[in-house]
C-alpha cells in the first residue's frame, strides 16, 4: 500500500507541474517577425546634406503575457504580469540608401564583414506615464541590450504597440552616436576627407509581427 501511496503521490507532482507549464504557456503569446510592412530606417547628417539608409527586413520574435490588450480603448496603458521577451535581427547589409558608394562607405564603417548582424534583445517594459486618449497606441517605455558592430550597448526607447488582424505592429524611436559602438563617423577618401558625417544618428522602426 505504502509504495502504491508513493506512486500515487509522485503521479500527482507531475500531473501538477504539468498543468503549471500548461496554464504558463497559455498565459503568454508569441509572435514573429513579417517583413511587409517592416522598415527601420537611419537619418544621419553630414557636412553636405543629411542621409538616409534602410532596411526592410527585420526578422525575429517576441513573447508577451496573455493579457496584454488588444482593446486600444484601455484608459490606462497596463502594466504586464510577466516579462517580455524580443530578439531581433537586421542584416547590416540590408541596410541602402540608394547610393552603392554610400553604402560600401557606410558598411566598412559599420565592420560589417566582422559583424554582419545588428541585434536587439528586449529586456523590459514599463507603462508610459504620458496622457493618452481612447484609440492611441499603447506606449511603454523599453530598456533592451543593443549591438552593432559587435559593441552592446544598454538603450532606452520608447515603443508603441498596435493591435493589427495579425499581431501587432511595435514602432520606436532612438537617437544613438556612432562613436558608442566602436564606429568612426566616415569621412570618405573620394572627397579628400572634406565631407565627413555626424556622429548622432536617428534610429526609426515599425516592426510588423503576427502570432505563431
Amino acid at each position: 500500500m505504502k509504495k502504491h501511496a508513493g506512486m500515487i503521490g509522485k503521479w500527482s507532482v507531475v500531473t501538477l507541474l504539468w498543468a503549471t507549464t500548461l496554464m504558463a504557456q497559455a498565459q503568454s503569446v508569441s509572435y514573429k517577425g513579417m517583413f511587409r510592412g517592416s522598415s527601420m530606417k537611419v537619418d544621419g547628417t553630414s557636412t553636405v546634406h543629411d542621409w538616409t539608409i534602410e532596411s526592410k527586413l527585420i526578422s525575429g520574435s517576441l513573447e508577451l503575457t496573455g493579457d496584454f490588450p488588444a482593446d486600444l480603448s484601455v484608459s490606462e496603458v497596463p502594466a504586464l504580469s510577466g516579462t517580455p521577451k524580443a530578439d531581433v535581427k537586421i542584416s547590416a547589409r540590408s541596410l541602402k540608401s540608394g547610393k552603392p558608394k554610400m553604402d560600401q562607405v557606410m558598411l566598412g564603417a559599420m565592420k560589417a564583414d566582422d559583424h554582419p548582424w545588428i541585434t536587439y534583445s528586449l529586456k523590459s517594459l514599463t507603462p508610459s506615464k504620458a496622457a493618452r486618449q481612447s484609440g492611441d497606441a499603447l506606449a511603454y517605455d523599453s530598456l533592451g541590450e543593443l549591438s552593432v558592430s559587435g559593441v552592446k550597448k544598454e538603450i532606452k526607447m520608447p515603443v508603441t504597440f498596435t493591435p493589427t488582424d495579425k499581431g501587432l505592429k511595435i514602432s520606436g524611436k532612438v537617437q544613438i552616436k556612432m562613436t558608442d559602438y566602436g564606429i568612426d563617423p566616415p569621412a570618405p577618401k573620394i572627397a579628400l576627407g572634406l565631407i565627413t558625417v555626424g556622429d548622432e544618428l536617428d534610429l526609426t522602426f515599425e516592426w510588423h509581427t503576427q502570432k505563431n
